[in-house]
């Protein structure tokens, strides 16, 4: 799916990247006007639990206008999908008139972040191994931002 640049695009509104976990949920933003993806913030499932308030509070800081969540198609029917599965159905209730989510494949958005993580311990920038999340958020909304933009 390509979007083109026109009157009905605003290249100012938020995009929100979600690398979602079991144990942490991965946040990046990004805008259409730069195409470019930061990594944000990690929030954490205590008992394994999504903690929507905190979610709810990035979308509003930011005026989140589409969510790209990563997606392992690659894997649909494991165990670990059906929970991602329920996530999105869980933010498509919470705002199916507000905010556009797009599934969008994850498949490399692991490894590259781990690619990142060396590039950083050889920097001498110190990020935990575990602290990767938000970074492969930022991945998955790069990416798309890559296949689905044109200048």
């Amino acid at each position: 799916m390509t979007i083109k640049s026109n009157n009905d695009v605003n290249t100012n509104q938020f995009y929100l990247g979600i690398d979602f976990g079991i144990k942490k949920i991965g946040f990046a933003i990004g805008q259409l006007i730069t195409k470019k993806a930061s990594p944000l913030t990690i929030i954490l499932n205590k008992s394994k639990k999504i903690n929507l308030e905190e979610i709810d509070k990035i979308i509003q800081d930011w005026d989140v206008k589409v969510i790209i969540l990563g997606y392992p198609y690659y894997n649909e029917a494991s165990p670990f999908t059906k929970k991602l599965d329920n996530f999105f159905n869980q933010l498509h209730e919470k705002y199916k008139s507000k905010i556009k989510i797009i599934k969008f494949s994850e498949e490399l958005s692991t490894e590259i972040s781990k690619e990142a993580y060396r590039d950083l311990r050889r920097n001498n920038i110190s990020k935990k191994k575990e602290e990767l999340d938000d970074i492969s958020a930022s991945i998955i909304l790069q990416s798309w931002f890559n296949e689905n933009m044109i200048n």
